[in-house]
Formats: structure tokens, sequence, C-alpha cells
């Protein structure tokens, strides 16, 4: 069998997904804060704090709650099903309460392997998180691993 990565699945390394811009809310932050810790702060659940929203600062992890884009056009995925490989961050800057952050998607590299399930194709990613005025908040590099039935199978 040849290989499953075709020519046109080539052009996508370094292509960038449409730029989606999210607001940090207070009560994203308070509501994030809570899932992860377990209970309320009772500094992030004070009312009192919507106008210095600044002084809030959100687990890091937030991030992966913002979505990018799909690439335009979509990648051919050639796989029905995904495994998602892992991630690793680098955190530049806290997200606050009140930020402004963009996220886009990057193609970084494809390749494929064969294992128990045949064969399947790793894309590497990363996602840049930048503030309102541009600046680095922090970049996430994940592995996608899909594989299995052809896509669009049942």
């Amino acid at each position: 069998m040849g290989s499953v990565i075709t020519d046109v699945m080539q052009s996508f390394i370094g292509a960038k997904s449409p730029p989606i811009t999210y607001r940090v809310s207070h009560r994203d932050v308070a509501r994030f804060n809570a899932a992860i810790r377990g209970v309320l702060p009772p500094v992030e659940n004070d009312p009192d704090l919507e106008g210095n929203e600044a002084m809030i600062e959100a687990n890091p992890l937030i991030l992966r709650s913002f979505i990018t884009a799909p690439f335009d056009p979509p990648f051919p995925e050639p796989f029905h099903d995904v495994l998602d490989g892992g991630s690793r961050f680098k955190f530049i800057r806290p997200v606050v309460a009140g930020d402004e952050i963009t996220a886009v998607r990057k193609m970084q590299e494809i390749f494929e392997k064969s294992g128990r399930f045949g064969p399947m194709l790793f894309k590497i990613t990363e996602v840049s998180y930048s503030d309102a005025s541009g600046e680095l908040v922090a970049t996430q590099e994940s592995t996608s691993i899909s594989y299995g039935r052809p896509a669009g199978s049942v």
C-alpha cells in the first residue's frame, strides 16, 4: 500500500487557520478556575470585581477551551478515527479576565506510521494565542493521530 499522505495534504504544511478572537470574562475565569479547583474562591465570586477584571488571573489551561477555526479549505482527513497524541504549552504571560485572545492554528508537520490498526497519520500543529496588542501570550503544540476506517465511512 502506498503513502496515505497526498500532495494536497502536503500543501497544508505552513497553512494557518483563520483567526478567532475570544474575550476572557470574569465569569469565564471564575467558572474555569472552579472547575479545575472544585470550589469558587471568594475573590473569584465577588461581583464587585467586575470592574477590575485584570485582577483575576485564569488557570493557564483556559486557553485549551479556545477552539481554533478549521483550515480553509478543510484538511482532507484520510481516516474516520482520531486520537489526541498530546500537547505541549509554552506560557509567556498569564491570561487575565478582560483579555482578548486570538487563536490561530498552523500546520507544522505531517507524517505517517504503521501500527496494529494499519496506517496512521500524525499531524503536528501549533496554536498561537495572542492578546489584543498582538503580543504572544502562549503557544500550544499538539499532535493528532488519525487511523482506521476511511473518512466518510460509517
